[in-house]
């Protein structure tokens, strides 16, 4: 009578057990990460003639995948093709790897982001445990989920988000339901261990009131279509940009040189300093009501950044060419350009993820539950018209079958 739930309690107990190991490991690599990260972005701020470096940073990067983590440039994408295939395990060298070129990526002013690094050191430190503990394929795939929220979770200091995340992107349309727990619960312990050794989250304005009406709703539909064209031409331009490189240029550490040399030339002829790494002043500076800001140059650079082979992410960068692409929308339409800027920038990277539950939430837990309606309709629509194209293009997408189901 009783071996049902006591079954099914100790299968809970076993997953809630390891996912707070996940979540410590993913807790303390990003608090490293996010402190490493912050020390190349101020040395790159106090020290400008480190543009100069951005060839050779691009060179070590390049060689460094080369002669020491072949295959491994993948990047997230190699998460989800693992959690679906299982044809090889996640190796503990992507961590340090993704870590080291990151930062070098960084404090050179590539622009370029953190959560997807994060994901890449999170499961290359936990998937070597999943091979010793000797988990078979379906375990295996949601330790890698829960992975993937811890590392989201606390480089973000989004836990809901972190973990929908994780649920979400390894599959359009459908949400992996039985890695719930241990997603959640990874996802929050990393954010309490981020939190608990005092490193601090970038703190963002709260969205200001706005009453739904008609008029609002248009303009945020509209503009949530816009944000998802916008995500699209991100996407397709970091393919062409990849796919010119692996043409033209046989041997991989020249692709970043190369993109190196090109960044180089456009920040310092255009005066484009103001959109290297993260770009937060400008992001933040929108989501104040700035309109100073260009979401096309911040585009083009984290699309050759990322292109030619530079490592880090693209989310940090999506969510700023989302807020000046939503402060210029604002403008133009008369509306509040601080509420555009802060739905443009989960709307951009709705579209360009496709995971559009995870960035509405997203929206709330950085900028106030007074923006749900707002967020939820603008990812929705961003979703909508970016369709499957995504950065991640080992995202699986499920089949729907017409038709009534017999019961």
């Amino acid at each position: 009578m009783f071996q049902e739930p006591l079954t099914r309690a100790l299968h809970v107990a076993r997953w809630v057990a390891f996912a707070i190991v996940v979540g410590v490991i993913s807790g303390l690599l990003s608090a490293a990460f996010i402190e490493s990260l912050n020390w190349a972005t101020d040395t790159r701020v106090d020290n400008s003639w480190f543009i100069w470096m951005l060839p050779i940073a691009g060179l070590i990067v390049g060689a460094s995948y080369h002669y020491l983590g072949r295959g491994l440039e993948r990047g997230s994408n190699l998460l989800i093709d693992e959690i679906h295939s299982h044809s090889e395990w996640v190796p503990f060298r992507i961590a340090p790897l993704v870590f080291i070129t990151s930062v070098i990526s960084h404090i050179a002013g590539g622009s370029t982001g953190r959560e997807g690094a994060a994901l890449q050191i999170s499961a290359g430190a936990t998937d070597p445990l999943s091979k010793r503990l000797g988990l078979n394929p379906a375990d295996r795939s949601i330790m890698l989920i829960t992975a993937i929220a811890g590392g989201f979770g606390s480089i973000a200091g989004v836990p809901i988000a972190g973990a929908v995340f994780a649920l979400e992107v390894q599959r359009v349309g459908r949400i992996r339901y039985e890695a719930l727990v241990p997603a959640f619960v990874s996802s929050f312990v990393g954010h309490a261990i981020v939190r608990g050794l005092g490193v601090d989250y970038t703190i963002y304005p709260q969205i200001p009131d706005v009453t739904w009406s008609p008029t609002i709703a248009w303009q945020i539909s509209l503009f949530g279509l816009f944000a998802g064209l916008i995500a699209l031409t991100f996407v397709r331009l970091t393919q062409f940009i990849r796919g010119l490189m692996k043409k033209y240029i046989v041997w991989y550490p020249a692709r970043p040189f190369i993109g190196g040399i090109l960044l180089v030339i456009l920040i310092t002829a255009c005066g484009w300093r103001d959109y290297q790494g993260f770009s937060f002043p400008l992001m933040l500076s929108a989501m104040n009501g700035g309109t100073s800001g260009h979401f096309e140059v911040k585009l083009l650079l984290t699309a050759i950044t990322i292109g030619s082979g530079f490592v880090g992410g693209e989310v940090i960068p999506l969510l700023t060419t989302g807020a000046l692409a939503g402060a210029t929308f604002g403008s133009l339409v008369g509306g509040n350009i601080a509420v555009f800027a802060i739905v443009g920038s989960v709307a951009v990277l709705a579209g360009a993820t496709n995971t559009p539950l995870a960035c509405a939430l997203m929206g709330i837990e950085l900028f106030g539950g007074n923006g749900a309606i707002l967020f939820a309709a603008a990812c929705v629509a961003a979703y909508t018209a970016s369709g499957h194209t995504g950065i991640y293009h080992s995202q699986k997408v499920s089949a729907h079958k017409s038709g009534a189901a017999s019961t």
